[in-house]
């Protein structure tokens, strides 16, 4: 876990489980970093990223975030909520912002002493399906894999649906 805090700290882009599939992440403030993970993505600035939270109070430095919240967070959903002036246009355009709190042992050590959020999405090139292994991952962003700073590879993950996308305005989930 400090090898990967000191990754991020220095603005690098790691690849690393989640409780759904294999992920990218970057620290929210590092805008070179966020903009290589579209690169490796080839995900479009128009195309909102999330954010990884350690809990709610995290989240609510950085959004908006009510009550209801807690109905799917912690777990494998993100939910959509109004974006606080910490998160910028070049991580999330418009008026909301994705938060992931998955509860799930890897990401919850790896964001134990984080002091802010992560850019969290999933390490599939954009429209792709996501990856459930470093070997799918590596295989689908070819050359770009190479751009990735750290790769924590814990194996094959189990075959989860990437989080459900939850807009907690209207309480409905987003199609994928």
């Amino acid at each position: 876990m400090a090898r990967i805090a000191r990754v991020l700290l220095t603005g690098g882009v790691v690849a690393y489980p989640s409780d759904t599939v294999y992920g990218l992440g970057a620290l929210i403030s590092c805008k070179k970093a966020v903009e290589k993970i579209r690169y490796i993505k080839n995900r479009s600035y128009d195309k909102p990223l999330s954010i990884l939270v350690r809990d709610l109070n995290m989240a609510g430095r950085y959004s908006y975030i009510t009550q209801n919240a807690r109905a799917y967070l912690p777990g494998p959903n993100t939910v959509l909520v109004i974006k606080r002036p910490l998160v910028k246009d070049w991580v999330s355009v418009g008026e909301k912002v994705g938060i992931r709190w998955p509860n799930f042992w890897f990401t919850q050590e790896l964001m134990h002493n984080m002091v802010e959020p992560i850019i969290t999405t999933s390490a599939n090139l954009s429209g792709y399906p996501p990856a459930y292994s470093v070997q799918e991952l590596l295989q689908q962003l070819g050359s770009r894999a190479q751009l990735i700073d750290l790769i924590v590879d814990a194996g094959v993950l189990l075959r989860r649906r990437p989080s459900a996308i939850i807009d907690l305005a209207t309480k409905t989930i987003l199609p994928r």
